[in-house]
């Protein structure tokens, strides 16, 4: 038994670790995050340390740290007499994600569709396939995760670490965007069929139609999103 800080305890056998518990710092930040992108924390909501340590049954110690953590992600601020404040959700950020997107997104998917081997299209496979069950069942939590998870098999099918952990960090700020843009009816379904034209491109090894499918994926998710922000 190892301990390796912050409450975080790692076991080993024969060399290797077998058990890994999240530090409260982790638990914290991952609960705290969780409820800003799905918009249970509404933008410009202020809230306190005290409270969230009280909600989430943890000490003040993990929680401030998660705030920290959170504000280098940019999705909170903490502002004198207001407390820690979620990030309103900013058109113009949406926009430079979005244009970031298009430019690095595509460029993955090129690479995915020369790279792929079989194993990396049947997880492809399998995450679309468990998309259209989540979008069937109406399940916004699921469809999220699985979304992120579709992203990111494709930057490793990509084969460029550097691009991957890019991707993933833009993927993560859009989040909230997500929860916004499946409010629209039937957009998990669009959802469902773009990702099926994205692996088509992909299975068949040809990078113009999975470039193609991608950015209109993209496009979809950008004109959709900005409708719905502009509504509320």
């Amino acid at each position: 038994m190892q301990n390796l800080g912050n409450g975080t305890v790692s076991s080993r056998q024969n060399g290797k670790p077998i058990e890994k518990r999240k530090s409260l710092r982790d638990t914290a930040y991952e609960e705290i995050k969780r409820r800003i992108v799905s918009c249970e924390l509404r933008p410009g909501e202020a809230v306190t340390v005290t409270e969230l340590a009280a909600e989430l049954e943890l000490g003040r110690t993990p929680v401030i740290q998660a705030i920290d953590r959170l504000t280098v992600d940019g999705l909170v601020e903490v502002m004198p007499r207001k407390g820690v404040v979620v990030s309103p959700v900013s058109l113009d950020d949406f926009v430079e994600n979005i244009e970031m997107r298009l430019i690095n997104e595509t460029q993955a998917v090129r690479w995915a569709a020369e790279k792929a081997s079989r194993d990396d299209i049947a997880r492809i496979r399998k995450n679309v396939d468990a998309t259209w069950k989540a979008a069937n069942a109406h399940d916004i939590d699921a469809m999220i995760a699985l979304d992120r998870e579709f992203h990111r098999s494709i930057t490793a099918a990509a084969g460029n670490l550097i691009l991957s952990e890019f991707l993933g960090n833009l993927h993560d700020k859009a989040l909230r965007f997500w929860f916004i843009s499946l409010r629209a009816p039937d957009h998990n379904i669009r959802v469902c069929e773009q990702h099926a034209e994205i692996l088509a491109g992909i299975k068949k090894h040809d990078p113009a139609a999975a470039e193609k499918a991608m950015r209109e994926h993209i496009a979809s998710f950008h004109a959709n999103t900005t409708n719905q922000i502009l509504r509320t």
